[in-house]
C-alpha cells in the first residue's frame, strides 16, 4: 500500500504518492491528474514536462508516468531504456536517475555555533549576494525564491540555500556553497534554516538529488532527509538540473 509520510512535528502527513506529486508540480510547472494506479498517461489539454517517460519506485510499489501518445512498442523501449540506466547521466540513452527525499527527522549532528551563521537575505544585501555569485543579484532575491537563507563567514556569504522552485504548496531546495567554503557544515546550517522557514510559511520542503551526486545525497540525509523515492525519467537532452 502506498504509505503515509510524516514530518516531524507529525502535522503535514502526506501519501508518498502526494509527495511525488508535489516534487514533479515544483520541478517542471505542470499539474499532474492523480497519481492512481501503475500507469499514468498526460493529456495535451495541460503542460507537458520535457520527458517521455518518468517512472517513481518506493517499497515494493512503482508508478509509470507517460507522455501523450507513446506507443506500446515504444513505452517498451523506454522501459527498457530505464532498465538499463545506469547511475551517472549518460547521454545515449538519455535517463536520469534521481532521488527525491522528505525531511523526516532533525539534522543528524547538532549545527552549534553555526545557526547564528544563517539568516535571510534582502535587497540590503545585494552586494553581498554579487560578491558570492556575479550577476546572481536578481535570481536570488526574487520574491519566487524565497525563503533565501545565507551563512556569512568573515563577513561574506560561503552558502546559499534558496527555493529553486516554488508552488503553492511546497518549495524545492536550491543549495551552493563556494568551492573553498565546503566541507564546513555551512550547507548544512543553510539548509536546515531553509527548511524551518518553509514549515513556518505552511508548506511542504522538498529535498531532490541527482543519483550520482554523493556530496548532495550526504547533505541531503545529514540534514534530517529521508529518501523517499528512487525515479528515473528520460529522455532528456543534457544533464538534467
Amino acid at each position: 500500500m502506498d504509505g503515509l509520510t510524516e514530518s516531524p512535528s507529525g502535522e503535514l502527513n502526506v501519501t508518498i504518492r502526494e509527495w511525488l506529486r508535489l516534487h514533479i508540480e515544483a520541478v517542471w510547472g505542470i499539474t499532474l491528474p492523480p497519481l492512481r494506479g501503475e500507469d499514468i498517461e498526460l493529456t495535451q489539454d495541460r503542460a507537458l514536462p520535457p520527458w517521455s517517460f518518468y517512472q517513481a519506485r518506493w517499497s515494493q510499489e512503482h508508478l509509470s508516468i507517460w507522455s501523450p501518445g507513446i506507443s506500446p512498442d515504444e513505452r517498451a523501449r523506454l522501459l527498457d531504456q530505464a532498465q538499463c540506466a545506469g547511475v551517472a547521466y549518460d547521454p545515449s540513452p538519455g535517463m536520469h536517475r534521481e532521488v527525491v527525499f522528505q525531511q523526516g527527522h532533525p539534522p543528524r549532528h547538532p549545527l552549534g555555533s553555526m545557526l547564528y551563521l544563517s539568516r535571510r537575505l534582502n535587497e540590503a544585501d545585494a552586494s553581498l549576494v554579487d560578491r558570492f555569485e556575479p550577476a546572481s543579484t536578481d535570481y536570488y532575491l526574487s520574491p519566487q525564491r524565497a525563503p533565501c537563507i545565507g551563512v556569512l563567514a568573515a563577513g561574506e556569504l560561503v552558502s546559499v540555500a534558496h527555493s529553486s522552485r516554488r508552488t503553492r504548496e511546497a518549495c524545492e531546495l536550491g543549495i551552493y556553497t563556494r568551492p573553498e567554503a565546503r566541507r564546513h557544515g555551512y550547507a548544512l546550517a543553510a539548509t536546515a534554516a531553509w527548511s524551518d522557514a518553509i514549515r513556518q510559511e505552511g508548506l511542504h520542503p522538498i529535498y531532490s538529488a541527482s543519483a550520482d551526486n554523493i556530496a548532495s545525497l550526504r547533505l541531503a540525509a545529514t540534514a534530517g532527509y529521508v529518501a523517499l523515492v528512487q525515479s528515473v525519467y528520460g529522455p532528456v537532452v543534457g544533464q538534467a538540473e
